[in-house]
């Protein structure tokens, strides 16, 4: 089947809007939310400034595209049907590799910013909600132990986080299935502890 010219088109622009956006997360990453240019952004990604424009009306919607599209592509991994919870790790690490500067933007820039916070805020309430739920599907629903399970919660995913950024920054791909057994027994280990019982 032939493909219009319409859908070649639309096929076209999507590409080009993924492209914009990966230049513009390396560029983002590596100058800073507040110090890259829309002019670097567009320079790195070989394009007209007025292209880039077509596409983003200011730097802010560029910025707020990025960090939403890898919030959406990590909650969207962590979703997806799995025979035991591990395998959304190796998932969601997928993701963040594959998307290693957006990632990096959104944990380590994006996590202090007063506007773009928000989207680091959005996927570490999401991920923190799902972690107790699982927890209390494995493990029953009371709250024992020494803490608030919320705390825990939220420690874990910062922790996942934290971890997977730290990774991708200092090692290469194929050494990620090392990573994934030590990450595994390290939330593990910290579920069981809080709870006080042994892992």
């Amino acid at each position: 089947m032939t493909q219009s010219y319409s859908d070649l088109l639309s096929a076209h622009r999507e590409r080009r809007r993924e492209q914009l956006l990966i230049a513009a997360a390396a560029e983002l990453n590596e100058r800073g939310i507040r110090q890259a240019t829309m002019d670097q952004v567009a320079q790195r990604a070989g394009v007209s400034k007025v292209i880039l424009y077509r596409y983003f009306k200011s730097k802010d919607k560029l910025v707020h595209a990025v960090l939403e599209e890898i919030v959406d592509a990590i909650l969207e991994a962590d979703m997806a049907e799995v025979d035991w919870w591990t395998g959304r790790l190796r998932r969601t690490l997928n993701v963040a590799r594959e998307h290693g500067a957006a990632m990096q933007l959104l944990v380590r820039h994006a996590s202090h910013d007063p506007e773009f916070g928000i989207h680091f805020d959005r996927l570490s309430k999401a991920i923190a909600e799902r972690v107790e739920q699982r927890q209390a599907e494995i493990l029953g629903l009371d709250n024992e132990g020494p803490g608030d399970i919320h705390i825990l919660a939220e420690t874990i995913t910062a922790f996942l986080l934290d971890a997977y950024v730290r990774w991708i920054d200092a090692t290469p791909p194929d050494r990620d299935e090392e990573f994934l057994p030590w990450i595994t027994k390290s939330v593990r280990a910290m579920i069981y502890y809080w709870r006080g019982l042994q892992p």
